[in-house]
């Protein structure tokens, strides 16, 4: 057994002095000295190892804080120096450890730096951080320097001293060892891969496919053209390629010593595929993926076609797709996918809206709600009109007194000077019946609690005598007026600014059914010869319309 090596201390000349050059050396030298040092531990700050393969050592811990066990190893600067045998020639058994990483990345004492791309068999990367406290270097044997490369180093406390293939950050620099032999020990075996369409064009390329070389290294294929290569001794190699959807390929070359030898390999499609029209699933021929669909969608014969989810809608658009989820019955509205009802109380005071059955309201104390939704008094109740003037009480809803024509009923119960942008309409809505087969009434009364639709839509409601007033705009407009049991009807008065003006209503109804609707206007004057002429009126009126 060989005795364990032996620290050499090394003096440099200091700056100024010349240095001397290392002894020549070849490439494959470098790569010789190299490779017994494969499995043999790291050790921080050393640089020996035996040849035999033995005492391999161990590491732990944490470098530099590590522990070492055995008398051989070395870091990655140590591992370098000694293989390009800097700054002179040192056994491999001896321990040496000249450099740091420092040394190799910012000095040229031995070495130079070159581009990355012009690296060969038996160079270096260096990489130095910004801060100046650590670093790493690697001996470079053969692939692509801005790619995957094999590499003999010392790796790190886990790993020991590796011949491995991996990938180097930009950071990395490329140097070459001073005073190498000239004469070249390896040539270079490359090409590139391409689809062998059987008429010899090169054209169709294959990113990615796997190039290996038996029993060697491997790489894959530059992603922008497919070309590979690899730095290899002289020598016969067999190289097989490969890539998905296509048949593997071997192709065998020979290496010349400083030649460029091309080995481009062909691979045949395993099948044509054909994704003709086709946004999803597999190809008709050859079973070939043509593409994936966005969530939401589902493959259907090529296509991606959205499926809509309308899980807990019952209208409206679904949230995916936009598709119409339904549609809501009348009455109802599509509020954030659910039809809600929508209650209409036009016209109603009290009871259920004839739609969704919501309460339109509560009728005064003292009244009651009559079957078409207005508010009634109760028998009995006792108007309480005290300070009013006109209008509907605050406890029956019965009429308090009603203004001379001139005036009309404030909200407040009071009767007041018509304004001069407005006029006021009045009058009442009676009820005429006749028989059947009969032109002729034959009796009428007041329309309580008929309805009067003014022009803007708003609707009044008369007294229990039948009576209504409202102030409007001057011009021609059209009333209607309607009660339940009697077609609604309507007719057309002129109303004056700053006056008033009587426009009667006549509801009839047939005694066998037939329902009629007939009115008129009349001049104001004072309100008991109005309301003395107003049967008159109607009467004649009735005989004049039927």
């Amino acid at each position: 057994m060989r005795a364990p090596c032996v620290v050499v201390a090394l003096v440099l000349a200091g700056s100024g002095v010349a240095r001397a050059a290392p002894e020549t050396m070849t490439r494959q030298q470098i790569i010789d000295l190299a490779k017994p040092a494969v499995d043999y531990s790291y050790w921080w700050g050393h640089g020996c190892w035996r040849t035999d393969g033995t005492q391999h050592g161990s590491c732990s811990g944490s470098c530099p804080d590590c522990t070492h066990t055995g008398s051989y190893g070395a870091d990655c600067s140590g591992f370098v120096a000694k293989v390009w045998q800097v700054p002179g020639p040192s056994p491999v058994t001896e321990n040496s450890h000249p450099y740091s990483t420092r040394d190799f990345r910012y000095s040229e004492t031995h070495w130079d730096q070159i581009p990355r791309d012009q690296a060969q068999l038996a160079d270096a990367f260096v990489y130095r951080n910004s801060s100046n406290t650590g670093g790493h270097i690697v001996l470079y044997e053969s692939g692509d320097p801005w790619g995957d490369l094999w590499t003999y180093e010392a790796r790190g406390c886990s790993y020991g001293i590796v011949h491995n293939l991996r990938t180097l950050t930009s950071s990395y620099v490329a140097i070459i060892r001073h005073n190498l032999e000239s004469t070249p020990t390896q040539g270079t075996l490359q090409g590139v891969i391409y689809e062998d369409q059987g008429n010899g064009d090169m054209s169709v390329r294959i990113p990615g496919a796997t190039v290996q070389v038996e029993d060697g290294p491997a790489a894959s294929a530059r992603d922008n053209d497919a070309f590979w290569s690899f730095q290899l001794d002289p020598g016969g190699y067999t190289v097989t390629a490969a890539a998905p959807g296509y048949q593997p390929a071997s192709r065998s070359c020979t290496v010349t010593a400083g030649a460029e030898t091309w080995c481009s390999i062909g691979l045949t499609r395993s099948c044509q595929p054909d994704c003709s029209g086709r946004q999803c699933g597999p190809d008709p021929v050859c079973g070939t993926d043509c593409g994936s669909c966005p969530a939401g969608h589902q493959c259907q014969q090529g296509q991606c076609v959205c499926q809509p989810d309308c899980t807990g809608l019952e209208c409206g658009p679904d949230p995916v797709c936009g598709t119409d989820c339904g549609g809501c019955p009348d009455g109802h509205q599509c509020q954030q996918g659910q039809c809600v009802c929508q209650p209409d109380c036009t016209g109603l005071e009290c009871g259920p809206d004839p739609v969704c059955a919501t309460e339109c309201g509560q009728c005064r104390p003292g009244q009651e709600c009559r079957p078409d939704g207005l508010c009634q008094a109760q028998p009995g109740c006792q108007p309480s009109c005290q300070g009013r003037a006109c209008g509907p009480d605050g406890n029956c809803g019965l009429s308090c007194g009603y203004c001379l024509p001139e005036l009309y009923c404030s909200p407040d119960g009071s009767c007041r000077p018509l304004p001069a942008e407005q006029g006021k309409l009045y009058g009442y809505v009676l009820k005429l019946f006749r028989r059947e087969g009969s032109g002729e009434p034959l009796l009428a009364g007041p329309a309580a609690r008929a309805r009067v639709r003014l022009p803007d839509q708003r609707t009044l409601l008369t007294d229990e005598n039948g009576y209504y007033e409202v102030l409007l705009a001057a011009g021609d407009v059209e009333l209607i007026a309607s009660l339940e049991g009697a077609e609604p009807g309507s007719f057309h008065c002129r109303v004056v600014a700053g006056q008033a003006v009587e426009c009667p209503l006549l509801v009839f109804f047939d005694l066998a059914g037939r329902k009629n609707v007939s009115g008129g206007c009349s001049s104001s004057g004072p309100a008991g010869a109005g309301s003395a002429l107003l049967l008159l009126l109607v009467l004649a009126l009735a005989r004049r319309r039927h």
